[in-house]
């Protein structure tokens, strides 16, 4: 058995991810619960969430469940932390190893497997599958849930998860056998899951979609439960009882979002035995940055996507793409579709979705062009336009720099717009015109539209350097010279304050320049 040369440290036991609190996550587990036990046409579950959503101390509950009801065949916990945890060939041996040791039958048929091929631990992953599961499971009839946390962590080259692909050839000769994965919305895994082998007998839950309420509920009962225990544990401290108030429990679960990760995160840092609890818990509140959470932990998975994501781009330009188009996303005032930021920056809707590509943990970046792409947390972009908590200067977003950007490319495109750009009749008053709003996205589109209301907003947000300064002077000049399509759009989107605004904004801006 040696042979396989198992990570023994791989499974559920050694308690790698904390498991649900009671009360939390219920209406989850139930439903995991119920495909683990019940007969499925889909054999195959991939719990799918953004970063810090949840995903591996929900995986840890369910695979102590499953065990505790003699459903569980085996669990494999990936961790890119770990050198063996993170090889993809260590996977299938382990299970085989696991499944071993509680079922004596599959253990013979294991042990002659070996006696033949002695080193089908370092054979290719079709056949690792096929020799050391696929077979003994077939001759044995065992039935079992296979767990396999956090694939995503695993260093794999392949375009499609290279253990789903296989996967996807064996599994129907396992009828008696469930695999339950987990998995952030990287590429590979995505493109895994939707081969023409796997996806049909897949069941997908998204994480990230469940109702909005009963997550916030769930982080709640959790920031209860762990302050309480924060304040039982510091005797040396006259905290006021209760502690802390139900409000600031609340206000803590608003600055959560929905991402467990961030909610343990503040309890980490509040739970310092070097600090007051409560000192700690007001500078959380009193801030609206998220500096103290990303230094006690968060960071550390943005820096993990990243390297991950831009680890094969070496050339300026292509950092420089990408820096421009996260910086739009990140500073818009509000969400832009794939179509409008292609238009307002200028560059292919193909570019946009490869630089997103590998961001799917922390974007929300839906696959209709038309729809807005959406950051999951603010965290995020607190992270990337802090240089301090951003080391990589490749990929820093300097909001000065970018607010500047964005006011030069939406300046460029209302310079050309055109008169009466809705061809309208004279005189006409925006009440007597039907579906005004259908008629804008059609003859002006979003993207025009965003940037008649808010490159002034933009703008006043922009860098007052002499460079700077004498480009815009000059694309604004032109602009203003042919105001009058500009105020037309404006007319038409009931925002013809946004003209005075607009206007004093780009005064306030050239005071600024003049007395820097």
């Amino acid at each position: 058995m040696a042979k396989l040369e198992p990570v023994l440290n791989a499974g559920y036991q050694y308690g790698h991810h904390d498991k649900c609190l009671p009360g939390t996550r219920e209406s989850v587990l139930r439903d995991l619960i119920f495909w683990a036990k019940e007969p499925q046409e889909q054999n195959v579950f991939w719990l799918n969430g953004l970063a810090g959503t949840g995903k591996s101390t929900i995986a840890q509950s369910f695979t102590e469940a499953v065990a505790k009801r003699g459903l569980l065949g085996a669990s494999f916990f990936c961790s890119r932390d770990y050198l063996d945890r993170k090889e993809l060939r260590h996977i299938f041996p382990t299970i085989a190893y696991q499944l071993a040791y509680y079922h004596p039958h599959f253990r013979n048929h294991i042990i002659s497997i070996l006696k033949d091929n002695p080193t089908l631990a370092h054979t290719s992953l079709i056949s690792q599958l096929e020799n050391l599961l696929v077979n003994p499971l077939s001759g044995t009839n065992i039935s079992c849930v296979i767990v396999i946390d956090a694939l995503d962590e695993c260093t794999d080259n392949e375009p499609s998860s290279a253990v789903l692909s296989v996967l996807g050839q064996f599994v129907k000769q396992l009828p008696l056998v469930k695999f339950f994965i987990t998995g952030r919305p990287e590429p590979r895994i995505r493109t895994g899951f939707r081969l023409p082998l796997l996806e049909p007998i897949t069941q997908i839950f998204l994480l990230h979609e469940v109702d909005s309420t009963s997550v916030n509920n769930d982080i709640q009962l959790y920031l209860t439960t762990k302050l309480t225990v924060i304040a039982n544990q510091r005797s040396d401290l006259e905290l006021p009882n209760p502690w802390p108030h139900e409000n600031k429990i609340k206000d803590l679960t608003k600055k959560s979002s929905g991402l467990f990760i961030f909610a343990s995160t503040m309890v980490r840092f509040i739970e310092s035995g070097q600090h007051e609890p409560d000192k700690r818990l007001q500078l959380l509140l009193s801030k609206s940055s998220t500096t103290h959470e990303g230094h006690a932990g968060v960071d550390s998975l943005y820096s993990q996507i990243f390297l991950y994501a831009f680890s094969d781009i070496c050339q300026p330009k292509e950092f420089a793409d990408i820096r421009q188009i996260l910086g739009a996303i990140m500073l818009a005032f509000n969400p832009l579709s794939r179509k409008e930021l292609s238009k307002i920056l200028g560059v292919s809707k193909s570019l946009i979705s490869i630089t997103l590509r590998h961001l799917h943990s922390v974007i929300l970046v839906p696959s209709d062009e038309n729809k807005e792409i959406r950051i999951f947390h603010k965290s995020f972009p607190d992270f990337l336009q802090d240089k301090k908590r951003c080391t990589n200067h490749w990929l820093h977003i300097d909001p000065v720099f970018y607010h500047g950007d964005m006011a030069f490319c939406c300046l460029k495109l209302v310079k050309q717009l055109v008169k009466n750009p809705c061809s309208l009749p004279p005189y006409t008053m925006n009440q007597e015109i039907q579906n005004l709003p259908q008629l804008l996205e059609r003859k002006i589109g979003g993207a025009v539209q965003y940037a008649c209301c808010h490159w002034a907003g933009h703008l006043w947000l922009s860098p007052t350097s002499e460079d700077f300064f004498g480009q815009i002077v000059d694309l604004a000049t032109r602009m203003l010279q042919n105001a009058p399509p500009w105020i037309e759009v404006m007319s038409l989107e009931n925002n013809l304050e946004g003209v005075i605004h607009s206007t004093n904004s780009l005064l306030d801006w050239l005071s600024k320049v003049s007395s820097s």
